[in-house]
């Protein structure tokens, strides 16, 4: 009895072993690469143009009416390049949000997010290039660390 609960334990070990080593690939080989190690494009803001109001002339003709400035968008995309790769984000006065990480040739990208943080990782199994953006209660800063 001994005998087949080992040969019952080891057989099972061994399937789960195969069962989870080989499911990551072949899931790779029918539906491709995992979307960490595939570029991330996110939908970019819209930014729609001014509305256009028609004022009544002055009343006084000595006023001199200033042509108005469009507004800027409270939305600016900014690109950071890394060793690693390269990272755009949509920054705004109280977040960011990325838009696109592309590795570069022979690096694979991570990213981690949650409510007020991101981290994005290129890493090449023995370097490693991040770039950290925080908005938790104030503007967002970008930090890279190449």
């Amino acid at each position: 009895m001994t005998y087949v609960t080992l040969w019952g334990g080891a057989t099972t070990l061994a399937m789960l072993l195969v069962w989870f080593g080989a499911r990551p690939v072949l899931h790779n080989a029918v539906f491709g690469e995992p979307p960490a190690s595939r570029p991330v494009v996110a939908d970019r803001p819209t930014v729609s143009p001014p509305a256009k109001t028609s004022a009544p002339p002055p009343a006084d003709s000595s006023l001199v009416a200033t042509p108005s400035r469009p507004s800027t968008p409270t939305a600016r995309d900014r690109t950071y390049v890394l060793r690693g790769g390269r990272v755009v984000l949509s920054v705004t006065a109280t977040a960011a949000r990325l838009v696109s990480a592309t590795p570069n040739p022979g690096y694979e990208v991570r990213i981690w997010h949650a409510t007020g943080w991101l981290r994005v990782d290129f890493t090449d199994g023995t370097r490693t290039s991040s770039l950290f953006a925080t908005w938790n209660g104030h503007a967002p800063t970008v930090q890279v660390a190449d």
